[in-house]
């Protein structure tokens, strides 16, 4: 490969900026990762309408680890002989396919961000690098996201066990879990809503 020159003027001085095959790899990497995060943002801007989409634009952008999840299973199942297309549209119908169920939930709340000493760290890298993470108090200051995440698990779990406000006699009070599953429930209700903690009980 090639090294690339770019000239760039600072200070009202020309300068020429090398960068090298590793530097290279890196940009193009994260072009590669925008452009991703663009076209599943297109794809579901396209399927607003559906009825039975339960994710818009907007989540990824409110909710990166959804954008994380949505890139990490298309890269596991990318095939050259299959159209980009072909793959975006097979990733998004397993995500639909997948926030049916609790563990989909939890694994997001591994994935949001936690903040330690006042920096955001991710919470897998915290457990791994921090040889007192278990005791580590600093992670009580975690993400009020990734409790969220657990939250909503803990609703389905509990609507799948027969244990939500659905199966209470006479109730025809709809548990979150059941408004979610049936599409007029939106993530983002829950997590800017003041009475979430209400909805939990």
């Amino acid at each position: 490969m090639k090294e690339l020159q770019i000239e760039r003027n600072m200070d009202n001085k020309k300068i020429t900026v090398t960068l090298t095959d590793d530097e290279l790899e890196k940009a193009y990497r994260i072009m590669e990762r925008r452009y991703l995060d663009e076209d599943f943002a297109n794809a579901l801007a396209d399927a607003a309408q559906d009825p039975d989409t339960r994710f818009h634009s907007g989540h990824l952008e409110e909710f990166p680890e959804l954008s994380d999840w949505l890139c990490a299973y298309f890269d596991g199942i990318y095939d050259a002989n299959m159209s980009h297309n072909d793959l975006l549209e097979l990733a998004l119908n397993r995500l639909h396919d997948a926030s049916l169920e609790p563990q989909f939930f939890l694994s997001l709340s591994l994935t949001a961000p936690a903040v330690c000493m006042g920096i955001e760290k991710d919470i897998t890298d915290c457990e791994q690098n921090c040889g007192r993470y278990h005791r580590c108090s600093n992670i009580a200051e975690a993400d009020d996201r990734s409790r969220q995440w657990e939250t909503l698990a803990s609703l389905l779990t509990m609507h799948q066990n027969g244990s939500c406000t659905c199966s209470r006699d006479g109730s025809d009070v709809k548990c979150p879990a059941a408004k979610y599953l049936t599409g007029t429930w939106d993530i983002s209700e829950f997590f800017h809503s003041e009475d979430r903690k209400e909805a939990a009980t």
